[in-house]
């Protein structure tokens, strides 16, 4: 054990002082034990500390209970929650008044026996979460275990645990897996992974003791509640204790880009791509002189001087890059808005160009994305996971789309972003487990501040991991890995082949047909399979062919048989871009103490090395060239793709520096938004302290504001009464306001606004504020996710100042110069079904409309532009003058 965890050993031999005394116990006297815990923790003041006393005896409990969970059924007295489990779960049984806890159940459709007991080394990893602690923990070590003890104990105070994974299969595998023992206490655990963002039960989730998901759901969830309207749109509680499940890919992988959400606006950008696309094919195809760059291992490319020229030529516009920034104007807000337009529509076109010129030299199908009933769909370069309904920014996903010949889906504008960083620092703790820890202890520190330790394996790990194989062409590599798949079948072992993509194992997958040998695949086109897949991966001499998907959490377990002929042998086909996504790949194998081994090829011809310098390559070169070998697996050799791997790392991690440099500019500002909408949200009260202050601010009367609200709310009156004429049962409408040319629309409480002016005016104060604060939110984000250089990144401070009067101005004019763009009449309406359909103010009655412009979304709230519904007459008008 490391000397740096001698101070906990006395905690362990404690820990299992208390859990001898347990055994004795009945299982109705082990959940008084439990009781008598958890209202011991909630009577403190200091609930920290009285979970830091109650640790040996919380821990001793959940061994115990997992002890008898692997003895078998538990039987106890029924209570009313466990009635509630039994209709809801298959492991609570109800036989009269006693209640069966079954010690076997289903995990992700696969039956499932629990026969897990805490060991000592689990208990110290246990001890270590508690403490904040990122622990290192070798692959096979049990942490879903490990988990369930800190899980467990700070589930206590009933101020919410977060269990968070690196993926959707990972949270669902270990809520089920792991469940029966929380709500065997009567703790409360759910995972928000089986309902979408605007089930009511996601929110439930978020209230439990103990919530499960990814670590992208937790993140987006956040911002979304950070653009609701209404108080119970948000799901997210306090953010109190997170456990974090593979913490170096979340914290450390996953960081290297921000977490973005689109609202608002949609906008399809499809056509002036496709006018574009065969324009840039003609550039890439031109040979005469070099008009492009690219940097793979970048993933970047731009135009030459030469091809800048070129395309301004094409384009006959001859000073189409003059300009890259507006800043480079001097006084650019003091132009036109014609003169303006015109350098913004020239700056939009150089990144239609450079956003297809990415998508025909970089980014690649089947590596960056692959194409699924006819869409786009990125595929995360770490976990090889598909990430749903993610698109990259900036026109690039459009770009690959005109690319595919695919239907270009809707872009949304940016409404909100945070990077993982500052996210996980809203928590009052967290702390996590991996297999790759320590080679990431200093980031961990610099930026999370978190202390980093190595866990003892139970057993000794006696899988055998050979050097790196290296040949001086792939061709020859592939040869060798062909040899050692077949090897390896012909010996009765099951085996694992890793590829850095789906197109390489592909390659790998036509040369394995043409021998007619049978495998299984796991990758992001074929996801669905996965349980089943891993269920099987470690059966006899089974082969299966994955991507980086069968790395981080997949828990292979090979059969007897396959045990006795030497365990699970995992091939690497390439090196990856990082030391820890081998390590991860090679941890497959070997775990808990079962044999094993494990091997990874190389060629003088692979990627990797593209990010050696020209003198390393040199050197490689003539190096290899020195052999006669076809085969060249010396440690002379290995250093340079060692280095290569070395230099790849440091590349993510300056980005990443980059990426939390940027967010931590925008965090105060962020901070200080965020607080004062939340203010706004949950207490209309607010909403008038603001108002009192703009206009106080602006020397408008608060007397004309209020007649003004007066007038409106007459008017307001009258449309909801009418309403609910023929729909007595709604219970909330929206009103439509027009100001100037901008409509926006107000949802109300049909009897609290029938009853109260009081009401009205709160809550169009408190809505309108929400809407002008997304409003020009959504306008600061734009900016910040461009590409900005140092000097836009330093008017930041400028930029938010602005943006705060922008917000007092448009709040004041909606206060004073606000109308209902509808004039009421007493025809019948000719339309009563669309109007119902609409959820508008409307049911009976004609509106006519005024000053809305026919493409803005009609202010009913339905979602339509305005000519296609409220304003139709618009349309017909516009038909007429087209045809003329």
């Amino acid at each position: 054990m490391n000397k740096s965890l001698d101070k906990f050993k006395k905690t362990v031999e404690a820990i299992n002082c208390e859990y001898a005394t347990l055994h004795s116990l009945t299982n109705d006297e082990l959940r008084m034990r439990y009781f008598y815990l958890e209202q011991f923790v909630n009577e403190q003041k200091d609930k920290t500390c009285a979970l830091d006393k109650s640790l040996p005896s919380v821990y001793a409990l959940v061994k115990e209970t997992a002890r008898r969970f692997s003895l078998g059924n538990i039987e106890v007295k029924a209570t009313s929650n466990d009635l509630y489990l039994a209709e809801k779960y298959d492991f609570v049984e109800i036989l009269g008044e006693t209640a069966i806890y079954k010690n076997h159940w289903d995990v992700m459709g696969v039956p499932y026996n629990w026969n897990m007991v805490h060991y000592d080394e689990q208990l110290l990893g246990g001890i270590l979460l508690h403490y904040g602690y990122a622990t290192e923990m070798a692959t096979g070590e049990g942490k879903t275990l490990v988990a369930t003890l800190p899980v467990f104990l700070n589930a206590l105070s009933h101020e919410g645990v977060h269990v968070i994974t690196v993926n959707d299969y990972l949270s669902k595998r270990d809520f089920e897996t792991t469940r029966p023992l929380y709500m065997f206490y009567g703790l409360s655990a759910d995972c928000i992974e089986y309902y979408n963002r605007y089930d009511r039960r996601r929110k439930e989730t978020y209230k439990s003791d103990i919530s499960f998901g990814m670590h992208s759901s937790f993140t987006f969830d956040y911002l979304y509640d950070h653009i609701a309207i209404k108080p119970e749109e948000c799901v997210q509680q306090d953010h109190n204790y997170a456990i974090i499940d593979e913490l170096d890919s979340i914290l450390i992988d996953d960081a290297d880009e921000p977490h973005i959400i689109g609202g608002g606006n949609s906008y399809n950008a499809g056509n002036i791509f496709k006018e574009n696309y065969p324009l840039i094919v003609e550039l890439i195809g031109y040979k005469d002189s070099k008009l492009y760059e690219i940097d793979r291992l970048g993933k970047t490319a731009w135009f030459t001087q030469e091809g800048k020229q070129w395309l301004s030529s094409k384009k006959s516009i001859p000073d189409l890059f003059s300009v890259g920034r507006t800043y480079e104007i001097k006084d650019f807000d003091t132009l036109s808005q014609d003169k303006q337009a015109e350098v913004l529509n020239r700056i939009y076109l150089q990144n239609v160009f450079y956003q297809l010129l990415l998508a025909l030299t970089i980014y690649e199908r089947d590596v960056d994305y692959i194409v699924e009933d006819d869409i786009v769909k990125i595929i995360d370069s770490h976990t090889g996971r598909i990430k749903e309904g993610n698109r990259w920014e900036h026109g690039l996903h459009t770009a690959i789309e005109i690319k595919e010949k695919v239907k270009v889906q809707d872009d949304f504008d940016g409404m909100a972003v945070i990077s993982l960083k500052n996210y996980f620092k809203l928590y009052y703790k967290i702390a996590g487990m991996s297999g790759t820890i320590m080679p990431v202890e200093d980031e961990l520190k610099e930026i999370y501040n978190l202390h980093c330790a190595t866990l003892p394996t139970h057993k000794p790990l006696i899988r055998k991991d050979s050097p790196l194989r290296i040949f001086k062409s792939a061709q020859l590599k592939d040869d060798a890995i062909i040899r050692a798949i077949t090897d390896n079948k012909k010996a009765g072992r099951p085996t694992l082949v890793g590829s850095i993509s789906i197109k390489r194992s592909e390659q790998l997958c036509s040369k394995l047909d043409k021998l007619g040998i049978t495998y299984r695949k796991l990758d992001a086109k074929n996801i669905k399979d996965e349980a089943d897949t891993i269920a099987k991966a470690g059966f006899g001499n089974a082969i299966t062919v994955s991507t980086s998907v069968a790395g981080r959490g997949t828990d292979i377990k090979p059969s007897p048989d396959a045990i006795k002929a030497g365990g699970l042998m995992v091939i690497g086909t390439d090196l990856f871009e990082s030391v820890r996504v081998d390590r991860q790949l090679k941890g497959r194998s070997g775990r808990q103490g079962d044999p094993g081994s494990s091997v990874f090829f190389a060629s003088l011809e692979d990627q990797i090395l593209k990010n050696l310098n020209q003198k390393d390559l040199d050197s490689l070169e003539h190096l290899g060239a020195s052999y006669s070998t076809d085969e060249i697996s010396t440690d002379e050799v290995r250093k340079y793709f060692h280095k290569a791997q070395l230099n790849r790392e440091n590349f993510f991690k300056n980005r990443r520096k980059e990426t939390a440099r940027k967010d931590d500019i925008i965090a105060p500002q962020r901070k200080k938004f965020y607080e004062q909408r939340n203010a706004v949200l949950f207490c209309a009260d607010v909403a008038d302290r603001i108002v009192n202050d703009i206009t106080k601010d602006s020397k408008v009367s608060t007397e004309v504001i209020n007649n003004h609200l007066m007038s409106l709310y007459h008017k307001t009156k009258e449309l909801v009464t009418r309403s609910t004429n023929n729909n007595p049962n709604r219970t909330e409408v929206f009103i439509p306001f027009s100001e100037s040319m901008h409509t926006f629309a107000i949802k109300l409480e049909v009897e609290l606004t029938i009853a109260s002016f009081e009401y009205f005016c709160k809550e169009y104060k408190r809505q309108v504020i929400l809407q002008v604060y997304d409003m020009e939110w959504k306008t600061f984000v734009l900016y910040m996710m461009g590409n900005l250089d140092r000097a836009e990144i330093e008017m930041l401070d400028n930029k938010y100042s602005k943006m705060t009067k922008d917000i007092h101005r448009i709040i004041l004019r909606r206060l004073q110069y606000v109308s209902i763009p509808f004039d009421i009449r007493n025809e019948s309406n000719t339309n009563e079904e669309e109007d119902e359909k609409t959820d508008s103010v409307s049911s009976q009655k004609v509106y006519r409309p005024v000053n809305i412009a026919a493409g803005e979304l009609c202010p009913c709230g339905s979602g339509k532009k305005y000519c296609e519904c409220h304003g139709s007459n618009i349309r017909s008008n516009n038909k007429s003058k087209r045809r003329r």
